[in-house]
């Protein structure tokens, strides 16, 4: 119940979000606003964060030794190495 002079008080419900930068800490509303700072300001921090974690985990990396190009499979690295071997046979032809 109300009193006299007093107003119900309505609860106010405000969808705040924050999203934090684990690299900088930056806080922003939106989730793909932080993705797209994180891509733009801490690319060097991502990429080592991700070598990190590769050898962390024990998997078995495959890169190509021509390009150092990385792969998940082995099988995308073989047919990643199919075309070097194109480039050389069209390099021998010219």
């Amino acid at each position: 119940m109300v009193n006299e002079g007093e107003e119900a008080r309505v609860p106010i419900f405000r969808d705040i979000r924050r999203y934090y930068c684990e690299y900088c800490g930056i806080c922003r509303s939106k989730k793909t606003l932080i993705d797209r700072h994180i891509l733009t300001e801490h690319e060097e921090e991502m990429k080592e964060k991700e070598r990190n974690e590769e050898k962390e985990s024990g998997k078995k990396l495959n890169i190509c030794d021509e390009c150092g190009a990385n792969f998940q499979k082995p099988a995308h690295l073989k047919q990643h190495m199919q075309s070097h071997s194109i480039e050389m046979e069209i390099y021998y032809w010219a």
